[in-house]
């Protein structure tokens, strides 16, 4: 999730708020924000390596915040996009608090395995895009308990059923 979105645009053309009522908004707010699990016939999920703070420097899902109006799943498919990816549909994986020393996010996670396209690192978030059957041990720790979540839950036609979105 990027921390500012729109990086190297002027905060106009961007459309976020100016830096100090965003220090204010972190500092008491928590932030909503959709990850993804993406994963592949394989049972590989789709891993990022993050070069932006506030987790920065470990393996991650996709993700970023949710915009004023917009759906879940719209977060879903623009987050995708920005990584070369459509998907079919998505499933609520769940609900994760997640603090950081800057902020506290809400992060939704939702889960797909119907995608097209090749994935590529978005420019601003990720560095590198890789497929892992086996998590590297430098995956942050938030993004571990959403994938194996997901693992466990995906098994379950009563879980599918119930959590599409």
């Amino acid at each position: 999730m990027s921390d500012r979105g729109g990086i190297g645009l002027g905060r106009k053309a961007s459309g976020w708020i100016p830096e100090p009522l965003w220090r204010q908004v972190k500092a008491n707010m928590p932030i909503a924000c959709v990850d993804l699990v993406v994963h592949n016939h394989r049972g590989a999920v789709l891993l990022g390596w993050r070069v932006i703070k506030p987790y920065v420097n470990v393996w991650a899902t996709p993700g970023g915040r949710i915009r004023m109006g917009e759906t879940l799943a719209g977060t879903a498919h623009r987050v995708l996009s920005s990584h070369g990816l459509a998907a079919n549909g998505f499933y609520l994986v769940g609900v994760f608090p997640v603090r950081f020393s800057s902020r506290f996010d809400i992060s939704i996670c939702l889960a797909t395995g119907s995608f097209s396209g090749a994935p590529v690192p978005d420019g601003t978030e990720f560095k590198k895009i890789g497929w892992f059957r086996n998590l590297p041990g430098n995956t942050g720790k938030n993004y571990v308990e959403m994938i194996e979540k997901w693992r466990r839950i995906r098994k379950s036609a009563y879980f599918m059923n119930l959590n599409r979105i």
